[in-house]
């Protein structure tokens, strides 16, 4: 379906119930919308402003084409009904006999291409890409390239997993196979799940594009028999459902693999996807592995999960598509993100906008988070327990790898075994965290070095915070940051990790204390006020706050007492 017959075949429409064309911002809107642009991409490529098109133009837009069509149509469901229409109820929006009659001139199939010159058995799937982003350039994953392809097209596997951390390049792995492969499948078709759709409403969508003669695609009250039905109909077609998944479905603040209240029903849906024999294949693409595909898959299973890690040498590509200088740095850079294509590209930016493009330049500056990369690590960070969250605090604070054995020594509270293994996994399955083996002992360390600086500045800011409240206030309670990790270990053992966690983790503190406050003397005489407050208190409740305190009072007298020395 070519996209310039969309807009004129929505003309036609409009025109024949308003007596009146589409206007102009209407047409662009449309073409962004068909294209998966958002709102602030499409205001970028027009004249008209951001707020104009999405407070004014738009919904009346959306309101025009459901009176005129007869459904709800909104951004997010555009293309699925007009394409739906389009094959099923092609007189429905089809008013000039003389656009039909082009149409099956031009020979051009509902995904906009003409069909290759084939025998009648040959499949010519029907697609609804929906809200799939456009892939415009492709660089490297040759390997996990085939190994997705087998397991679509040799192996017939029932249900894959596509997981990594954000920005990793999940989605464009996934959309470039299917690109390759498509004509495998009498069906294709890709859902964004950012707008949390229910099972039920989401099973109703994909039925009623499955089977567009079925009457009743909401069943609410039984999910177990909608999803029989749906299951029902991808062993009649042999389909490719994408299901490109977010953190909206996640639990927060829990271990991963859990969902939301409300959907839990996406966990029986893939453990029956992955259990009950079809001729289909679902994938499901999300950032951390749902627990019915650890239980289910394996290497000769239906069920299979592939874990995306960051590009190598192919990474460079991106750095030569932003024109950037140093080349002998370009190593460094990749490797600093540990190449993933998303911080790359923004980071690529960043040096090429405020440093000239010189690599190197950038390097000097030790800040390596910033901008939207902090947005989307906040995203995955607010999904996290308490539990791994401490865990995370405690790998940055130890710039090192360390054990299991030493991370229990390193916790003040008590916690289960069973539970910091579970914290443990969780983050694994987060792409969070690495694992590996030293001298016959499992150690752990932070994936990457954006990972540890992210944290590192967490724990600086809510350190902080809590030093404030306390000024505020005077509440021993406030400072639980405070007692709970320990800034620098005055031990003999490593001086060169306790110069690092001074330089990296204590004096940050100090500074941002400092620009804050504004004043060392008080800043000086709340610290002091905490050490008066905890004298007297049981162990576990001073924890690490005596020390921490004490670290933080010598940094400042250091410092006072060099400003005084100049």
């Amino acid at each position: 379906m070519h996209l310039e017959e969309v807009i004129k075949t929505i003309d036609n429409v409009v025109f024949s119930n308003t007596g009146q064309h589409l206007r102009d911002v209407e047409a662009v809107v449309l073409r962004g919308t068909w294209q998966a642009k958002t709102y602030e991409q499409i205001a970028e490529t027009c004249e008209y402003s951001l707020n104009y098109i999405k407070q004014v133009a738009a919904p009346k837009l959306w309101r025009l084409l459901s009176e005129a069509l007869g459904e709800n149509i909104s951004k997010t469901n555009f293309r699925f009904i007009i394409e739906r229409q389009w094959e099923g109820h092609l007189e429905k929006i089809l008013p000039s006999p003389e656009l039909v009659n082009s149409l099956s001139a031009a020979n051009i199939n509902i995904d906009g291409r003409k069909p290759k010159a084939s025998s009648d058995s040959q499949i010519k799937p029907q697609q609804y890409w929906g809200e799939v982003p456009e892939i415009n350039i492709f660089y490297g994953r040759t390997q996990e390239f085939a190994m997705l392809n087998k397991w679509l097209v040799n192996d017939s596997c029932r249900l894959i997993a596509v997981v990594g951390m954000g920005g990793i390049g999940k989605t464009s792995l996934a959309v470039h196979c299917i690109q390759q492969i498509q004509d495998q499948f009498e069906f294709v078709i890709w859902r964004d799940l950012r707008s949390a759709p229910s099972v039920s409403k989401l099973l109703a969508e994909l039925t009623q594009f499955l089977s567009p003669q079925s009457k009743n695609y909401f069943i609410e009250e039984d999910i177990d028999a909608q999803i029989s039905d749906f299951i029902g109909l991808l062993r009649q077609h042999r389909c490719l459902i994408v299901l490109d998944t977010t953190t909206v479905i996640q639990q927060s603040s829990h271990v991963a693999g859990h969902y939301r209240e409300g959907y839990q029903t996406y966990g029986k849906l893939l453990r029956r996807l992955g259990e009950e024999s079809h001729r289909s294949c679902l994938m499901w693409i999300a950032r951390e592995k749902p627990r019915e595909i650890v239980l289910m898959e394996g290497e000769t299973r239906p069920v299979r999960s592939l874990y995306l890690k960051g590009l190598d040498w192919q990474a460079q590509e991106i750095l030569k598509d932003k024109n950037l200088l140093d080349r002998d740095s370009w190593e460094d850079l990749i490797q600093l993100y540990r190449g993933n294509p998303l911080a790359l590209k923004i980071v690529a930016s960043t040096i090429q906008e405020l440093f000239g493009g010189k690599v190197s330049a950038f390097l000097k500056q030790e800040t390596i988070v910033f901008g939207e990369l902090n947005d989307i690590l906040d995203e995955q960070f607010e999904c996290i327990s308490a539990l791994e969250q401490e865990i995370l605090y405690w790998l940055a604070i130890e710039c090192q790898p360390i054990s299991l054995s030493q991370l229990r020594a390193d916790i003040l509270a008590p916690v289960a075994q069973s539970e910091l293994i579970e914290a443990l996994e969780s983050l694994l399955r987060r792409s969070l965290i690495e694992r590996t083996i030293a001298q016959e002992e499992v150690i752990f360390s932070l994936q990457q070095p954006v990972v540890s600086q992210y944290v590192i500045n967490q724990i600086g800011e809510r350190i902080c915070a809590e030093i404030q409240e306390f000024g505020r206030n005077n509440k021993i309670e406030k400072i639980q940051l405070l007692r709970t990790l320990v800034l620098v270990k005055r031990t003999q053992e490593n001086e060169a990790i306790q110069e690092m966690q001074v330089r990296l983790i204590l004096k940050p503190i100090k500074n941002q204390l400092c620009k804050i406050l504004k004043d060392e003397n008080l800043i000086s005489e709340l610290l002091t006020k905490i050490l008066s407050l905890l004298q007297g208190k049981t162990s576990l409740v001073v924890g690490y706050a005596k020390s921490n305190v004490e670290s933080l009072l010598l940094e400042l007298k250091l410092d006072l007492g060099n400003l005084s020395y100049r």
